[in-house]
């Protein structure tokens, strides 16, 4: 059996090659980017199975689902960053006083 490091590096040869001979990296990427966050069919879909909103009201409650999403993100991604920043601060604050 190949070792974890050989088998890594075969599969990203197997990527980029895989990637050179895709003549439309849009089509090719289209399905997984409907089916993620970012996309409001995403949204739309999600709305639609839960049956709450309207049919007509689908379009801006998907807006205004993915805004909150990305907004829940931000907020979070904010907190990770001062949790980092405080921590390494403190990790400072003790190599200097040891």
């Amino acid at each position: 059996m190949a070792s974890p490091e050989r088998r890594s590096a075969a599969a990203k040869i197997a990527v980029h090659t895989s990637w050179a001979r895709t003549a439309d990296r849009s089509a090719r990427t289209a399905p997984a980017t409907a089916a993620s966050p970012v996309s409001l069919a995403y949204w739309e879909s999600r709305l639609r199975a839960e049956g709450v909103v309207r049919e007509q009201d689908i379009p801006k409650a998907a807006a205004n689902a993915r805004s909150a999403e990305m907004r829940r993100r931000a907020l979070a991604s904010a907190a990770a960053r001062r949790r980092n920043r405080t921590a390494k601060q403190e990790a400072a604050q003790q190599a200097a006083s040891a």
